[in-house]
């Protein structure tokens, strides 16, 4: 596809992303964010997309951005939490298997933990807002 509307290429990624082709959606938003960089509906699927990868670093800098081009979207938010939970508990998985460093790999996921509960509350207050 040739088409030069960010909106086009924003469906395509939710398809691909629908039939399973992470790989295909990503170019697909890529695309749509070239045309439109602040398209905060690719952002926010972009990181979906990147979380289903396990890409949680990936996936927490797409939320950031769709929440700096719209700090009260709500699912931005549930969004970012749940990749800084998901990032968390990966980090307490790898420490169960390194031993030497498991004190410093808590201790970051301890922090991505009390990170993810800050948006969660903000993701829920947004949400009682529109209510």
């Amino acid at each position: 596809m040739t088409s030069n509307d960010h909106n086009s290429w924003y469906s395509i990624g939710n398809e691909r992303a629908k039939e399973g082709d992470t790989e295909e959606a990503l170019i697909a938003y890529d695309k749509a964010l070239e045309l439109d960089p602040n398209h905060v509906s690719a952002w926010n699927n972009k990181g979906i997309t990147l979380s289903r990868l396990k890409r949680f670093e990936e996936a927490i800098m797409c939320y950031d951005k769709a929440i700096e081009i719209e700090p009260q979207y709500a699912n931005a938010w549930y969004n970012k939490a749940n990749a800084l939970r998901n990032f968390g508990q990966s980090l307490v998985d790898k420490a169960n298997d390194d031993r030497t460093n498991a004190p410093k790999i808590i201790n970051k996921s301890i922090t991505l933990f009390d990170s993810a509960e800050k948006c969660y509350d903000k993701g829920e207050s947004l949400s009682e807002k529109k209510q």
